[in-house]
């Protein structure tokens, strides 16, 4: 294992985590599932930019890739919380489950999407 790559990766995760706490902040208290649905697809969207990037023969190094996909979005993003807010959701409704299921799945993959084909599409 690469300890410079790993330092990149936590140092990453240290900037990727303290935006998500910001986010998260910036939405009331019982709003949690927007917060979460927020930092999920602005992350899809930049992980989708990055890896249309080196698509398009953009060379990003291996120690952006560290830094910046798996430490900052990867801490970013929250598959956990995405989780707990589906659950909890489902207690209450299961319409509103659902629909929250969906818009984060979809929204994720979608933006994703777009960020990497627009990338792409820009730097041709």
């Amino acid at each position: 294992m690469d300890g410079r790559l790993l330092a990149l990766v936590a140092i990453g995760g240290a900037i990727g985590a303290t935006l998500r706490y910001v986010v998260q902040s910036s939405f009331e208290p019982d709003s949690s599932p927007y917060a979460t649905i927020s930092v999920n697809l602005i992350g899809s969207l930049l992980l989708g930019v990055i890896f249309g990037a080196m698509s398009a023969g953009f060379d990003v190094s291996e120690g952006a890739i560290a830094i910046l996909a798996t430490g900052i979005l990867g801490s970013f993003t929250t598959m956990s919380a995405f989780a707990m807010d589906y659950v909890e959701y489902s207690d209450d409704s299961v319409s509103s489950a659902v629909a929250y299921l969906i818009v984060t799945i979809f929204g994720s993959i979608g933006l994703a999407m777009v960020g990497y084909r627009t990338t792409i599409e820009m730097m041709s």
